[in-house]
């Protein structure tokens, strides 16, 4: 009996001391840096919206938070480590909307599953891109561009920052709107895609406005056409690819916060606070003044925005 009653008192013990360590990890938490993977290469605008983020992160949490590019596959190299990564609110990502809508219908062997290895805390950004050629080029406006992509299949050559990412969907629509097929030339980031184009290595490309903006009023890229549904307030001369073509045609880069899934509840709330704010902060507001557009914050809008963008690139990618 007196052994029955020692187990039921260590069990109870142990019982209250795991309470206590998880309310004592959760009222701390972050005791340490955290990482922040960015899933392309430096420079493009998902490396530039995370590290405006890490700073303003780094100001609500108190403690450091490290970027680490990881690019390679379109994101999903990035994206198989962090879905492997210990749930402790230590390692999150910023990731976009190709690698949850796109990269499953032209990968079918993926190392993550975007809608079940992932908690979503907020989404950050919706950046559209601007479709450009070199200054030098005799390509003057889009209609020069389809007409001379038409002569030839694969004529025209199209820098990326990879399979599935937004630069590829850019040019999936634009193929598919134009009945045309131009040459893909993938990269890793979407600043190289414009340094590919600025060395006269491809013809063409589509770059999101904050990393291509100061090209275009440097007069060393020509900008043929905005991927939004609406004319950028930071570049209202440059008409909508849509206007221009008469059809439907709206390609962003959105991109949000995740980390793995089973993080704890409270340190997702922690995080998804802690964003509510970062996204109001300077860094953020300058981002927006370039030509981002802010999205409704929280998990919820998060998850649903992604439901929508799986849907809507299916009819695309989901014949391959």
């Amino acid at each position: 009996m007196l052994t029955s009653f020692i187990r039921k008192v260590l069990i109870g013990a142990a019982f209250l001391t795991g309470i206590t360590g998880i309310s004592y990890a959760s009222d701390t938490w972050p005791t340490r840096p955290v990482t922040l993977v960015v899933p392309f290469g430096a420079g493009g605008i998902t490396d530039v919206t995370a590290r405006t983020v890490a700073k303003l992160l780094q100001e609500e949490l108190g403690q450091p938070v490290i970027v680490e590019n990881r690019p390679g596959a379109g994101g999903n190299i990035a994206a198989g480590l962090v879905a492997r990564a210990k749930p402790d609110g230590y390692t999150l990502m910023v990731i976009t909307n190709g690698m949850v809508a796109v990269n499953p219908l032209i990968n079918k062997e993926l190392n993550y599953n975007a809608l079940k290895d992932f908690t979503y805390i907020s989404m950050i950004a919706n950046t559209p891109l601007v479709l450009v050629v070199s200054a030098k080029s005799p390509i003057r406006d889009l209609r020069s561009l389809i007409a001379q992509a038409r002569q030839q299949r694969e004529s025209v050559s199209f820098a990326s920052s990879g399979l599935g990412t937004s630069i590829h969907q850019v040019l999936a629509s634009l193929q598919q709107a134009t009945d045309t097929t131009f040459l893909h030339v993938p990269h890793k980031s979407g600043a190289e895609a414009a340094n590919a184009l600025l060395s006269d290595a491809v013809q063409s490309t589509a770059v999101e406005t904050v990393v291509v903006g100061p090209f275009i009023e440097a007069g060393r890229m020509r900008p043929l056409g905005v991927t939004s549904s609406q004319r950028v307030p930071k570049f209202p001369s440059i008409p909508t690819v849509a206007e221009q073509l008469g059809k439907e045609f709206d390609v962003g880069s959105i991109s949000g916060l995740i980390a793995p899934k089973n993080t704890p509840a409270p340190v997702i709330k922690r995080l998804e606070d802690a964003m509510a704010k970062a996204l109001k902060g300077e860094g953020m507001q300058n981002l927006f003044a370039q030509g981002s557009q802010p999205m409704p914050v929280g998990a919820e809008a998060f998850q649903g925005r992604m439901r929508q963008e799986v849907a809507k690139w299916k009819d695309l990618f989901g014949d391959r």
